[in-house]
């Protein structure tokens, strides 16, 4: 048995855990998702308090958001699709994100947050669009769907 393989005769150690943890994902996976929770829940706040204390109008701000995702995410997503090609190419099967109960309750939460914070900052009457919630809306319905 080879010494850096997992339990139960895997290949990787992280075959050996559930599919639907961080645990069970590969390494540049694994990377891509936690980066989009960092980014989600905290960088993209604290980038567009940088740029509204910097005074920078809205179109801009806008562009330089998307900016840092394309310059973050552009390289992380690149690498779990060729991390995801070379496993399938050793005949190793990733199964496709599983619509659990627990992923279900999870989206729901996030997007509620999302809608919660978006009231929020319509009701201190800052200039807003829930890009983020409608997003987590569509994504919580699409998971519903596969789920059935």
């Amino acid at each position: 048995m080879n010494p850096e393989a997992g339990k139960h005769g895997n290949k990787y150690e992280w075959q050996s855990w559930p599919s639907d943890s961080l645990e069970g994902m590969p390494p540049k996976r694994r990377r891509l998702v936690v980066w989009g929770l960092w980014w989600f829940l905290f960088l993209g706040v604290l980038l567009g308090s940088v740029l509204d204390a910097a005074n920078v109008p809205q179109p801009w701000r806008t562009l330089l958001a998307i900016a840092g995702i394309a310059a973050l995410f552009g390289p992380l997503i690149r690498g779990a699709m060729v991390e995801t090609r070379k496993l399938r190419a050793e005949g190793i099967v990733l199964p496709s994100y599983p619509v659990t109960r627990k992923s279900l309750i999870s989206i729901a939460v996030i997007t509620a947050i999302l809608w919660v914070v978006f009231a929020v900052l319509v009701a201190t009457g800052r200039p807003t669009f829930p890009l983020l919630p409608i997003v987590g809306t569509i994504w919580l319905a699409y998971q519903l769907l596969r789920r059935r």
